[in-house]
């Protein structure tokens, strides 16, 4: 599974929990996971970006154009991501025009608090990706995150996805 995806949104939206996350359960599957981040987290409101690639890859970075997936959960963040979409590149936002899956449309929709759209969007590239939620929802025990409202906030995702 050869995967390139990109993360981006402000510190204290959790984009390291969600890279974290996703790592962790392809990891467990057997899939080589490989991720780096570059933030200004040392303040809340600083820029987060990570990249995370799956599969047969030596480094962490994506080239322009090149990813298969994107999350950005703060609109200010997109023109960051921009450069790495492509036509066909599977993209979970909050706040923007023409978003793969909605993060704002969901999050009102089924009256989740905004501090759970990482989550959420966690879950939807499970489902992307082809993970059953039970992998996922594993991954978040082993974080010690497997509160109910992760749990809901996982199985929305997957399923709105």
């Amino acid at each position: 599974m050869n995967k390139r995806m990109v993360f981006a949104g402000v510190g204290g939206q959790g984009i390291v929990l969600a890279t974290r996350l996703i790592g962790i359960t392809l990891t467990r599957l057997g899939v080589p996971v490989i991720s780096t981040e570059n933030h200004g987290m040392a303040t809340r409101g600083g820029s987060v970006l990570a990249f995370l690639k799956t599969g047969n890859y030596h480094s962490p970075l994506i080239c322009y154009g090149e990813a298969d997936v994107a999350v950005i959960l703060h609109p200010d963040e997109s023109g960051k991501v921009e450069p790495y979409l492509n036509r066909k590149t599977f993209t979970v936002a909050y706040g923007l025009e023409k978003p793969t899956l909605d993060l704002k449309k969901i999050l009102e929709k089924k009256d989740v608090h905004p501090k759970l759209m990482n989550v959420v969007a966690v879950g939807a590239i499970l489902k992307h990706l082809g993970i059953d939620l039970h992998e996922g929802l594993k991954s978040l025990e082993h974080l010690g995150k497997n509160n109910d409202s992760n749990i809901k906030a996982l199985e929305i995702g997957y399923t709105e996805a």
